[in-house]
């Protein structure tokens, strides 16, 4: 299913006070714990982004994406889009355009493969954007 997802939403790149940021789709038919999502790759105009500058955003909270494998008790819900909130102060600048390229993984808790492995989901997808 996720090859037919399109994870970045169109528009929405945008700038913030301290960075820019957009969101992406839930590349799954099911609701998901964040604990099952992983953030493996993101580059802006073919630029990797450290990943310690990368905060995902979600039912109203925000979290270094280093922190989301603890977050089992928070969903990411099918219809909802999630933020990719990035630390890089003027780094994009309103009316620019960028290529954002994102590579996510997840994890489904109720598909167990193996001793402590469990089915896991990959997507990459690739939008150039008009900063707004």
């Amino acid at each position: 299913m996720g090859a037919s997802v399109k994870l970045i939403r169109e528009n929405s790149l945008r700038v913030e006070a301290t960075g820019y940021a957009f969101d992406i789709r839930l590349n799954w038919y099911r609701s998901l714990p964040l604990s099952s999502v992983d953030i493996l790759s993101l580059k802006v105009d073919g630029e990797q982004v450290p990943s310690d500058q990368i905060y995902f955003q979600v039912n109203g909270h925000t979290y270094p994406i280093q922190e989301l494998v603890e977050r089992f008790e928070e969903l990411w819900f099918v219809q909802d889009s999630a933020g990719l909130f990035v630390h890089q102060p003027g780094k994009v600048q309103s009316g620019t355009v960028h290529t954002l390229e994102a590579e996510v993984s997840l994890r489904f808790p109720y598909m167990n493969i193996g001793p402590g492995k469990f089915l896991t989901n990959v997507t990459k997808f690739a939008s150039t954007q008009i900063a707004r």
